[in-house]
């Protein structure tokens, strides 16, 4: 059987899969390796993955995750896996080829994720040909969860946020200065910890400065990601990410308003990635 994984900045989905046969699908910690170590993605594997499927002979494993784009992130990741399951065959690619085989299969056509990260790039049926780096939520990743959850922490302890919002945004977190800032800059996972206030935006969606602002930072993902692969004309995109789902209304805005048509938007390319390996042997 293949074992495939989509891994993002938050969760990883695992499912077992033959021509016939899969298994359920099982939801870990996101296990980015820039963050979690080699420990920790073979406990991961050993002790929760696998015995919830009840063990299946692997033969092959499909590791797709945030963080693993670089070659020495890819061999933390297949020796890891590889000290679980000696006798198997470990590939290891990014989470936008994941996403891009998930929701394209086979076909040709722009892809971009927007999660607690956000990523895009051009697919031809394979592989990743063309991508704009998402550099991270310090550097980059514009649109995401994390990089939004960064500018609404700065606009509530700057006093930019307004007054009632700021009220309601205590009340909930209990927020003060240095508790944040020890989150951001000494936590264990400062993305994913920042990445979380996006919940507030969602459920003040219906207030005009969490809309404007959501409608911003999609604008700058466009700008500073899609616009930088110079296509012309009405352009077909396929989406994934829950951030993307989540205000998938102001995301359609944002996009046709810039000649962006989504084709597909979906929360994530776990069933997507399930199809293609039934189908590409």
């Amino acid at each position: 059987m293949k074992l495939i994984a989509e891994s993002g900045g938050t969760k990883t989905q695992w499912c077992a899969v033959s021509q016939s046969i899969e298994t359920e699908i099982i939801a870990t910690i996101g296990l980015n390796p820039n963050f979690v170590t080699e420990e920790t993605i073979s406990e991961v594997l050993s002790f929760e993955v696998l015995p919830a499927i009840n063990n299946p002979p692997i033969e092959e494993v499909w590791f797709y995750g945030a963080g693993c784009s670089g070659k020495a992130m890819e061999k933390k990741i297949i020796s890891a896996i590889g000290s679980v399951l000696p006798s198997a065959a470990i590939h290891v690619f990014s989470d936008l080829t994941g996403a891009a085989r998930g929701l394209l299969g086979n076909k040709k056509g722009y892809i971009c994720m927007i999660g607690t990260g956000s990523n895009s790039g051009y697919y031809d049926g394979r592989n990743i040909t063309a991508n704009v780096p998402p550099l991270g939520f310090i550097l980059g990743d514009e649109g995401s969860g994390a990089a939004m959850g960064k500018r609404l922490l700065a606009d509530f302890l700057r006093g930019i946020m307004p007054q009632k919002l700021a009220d309601e945004f205590r009340n909930i977190y209990g927020a003060e200065k240095d508790e944040i800032v020890s989150n951001v800059y000494r936590g264990v996972f400062p993305s994913r910890y920042i990445g979380g206030f996006v919940q507030f935006l969602k459920e003040h969606i219906s207030d005009h400065y969490c809309r404007e602002f959501v409608k911003k930072a999609f604008r700058e993902f466009v700008e500073r990601n899609l616009r930088l692969y110079n296509t012309t004309g009405k352009t077909e995109i396929a989406v994934t990410g829950s951030v993307a789902w989540h205000f998938r209304e102001i995301l359609e805005e944002v996009f046709l308003e810039n000649d962006f048509i989504i084709t597909e938007l979906i929360p994530g390319p776990i069933e997507g990635l399930i199809r293609y390996h039934k189908m590409n042997s």
